[in-house]
């Protein structure tokens, strides 16, 4: 019994516990990346009643602000393929994971413009 649980351990501790992190770790940057376009989504699609700054157009930041959040979940993605590259898995399976992390990405600023409220 202590044999396997040993075995259990050292597997644990080698190979689940790393890649938990790291596949914890993008989502919750693709999620903050998410959140931040679906922001700039919500500020250039409606004018909102808090105005921080007069001078500019809500339209205009609310771009910028998208634009912030598209450069982080691409910052985020290439380097999770960098990391998917250097395990040296099979091509196509790198390639089904990039189509699940833009699916999911947009499935993900989806949800959030539905549930903002209006």
């Amino acid at each position: 019994m202590s044999d396997f649980r040993t075995m259990w351990l050292t597997l644990h501790n080698r190979h689940i516990e790393p890649a938990s992190k790291e596949i914890f770790s993008h989502v919750e940057k693709m999620v903050i990346g998410t959140l931040i376009i679906s922001a700039g989504a919500h500020v250039s699609s409606d004018e909102p009643s808090l105005v921080l700054f007069g001078y500019l157009r809500h339209g205009l930041v609310g771009r910028g602000v998208m634009l912030f959040g598209i450069v982080l979940l691409l910052l985020n993605f290439l380097d999770g393929l960098y990391k998917l590259a250097k395990l040296e898995w099979h091509v196509a399976l790198q390639i089904i994971m990039s189509f699940c992390y833009v699916i999911l990405s947009v499935r993900l600023i989806q949800l959030i413009l539905a549930f903002r409220g209006e």
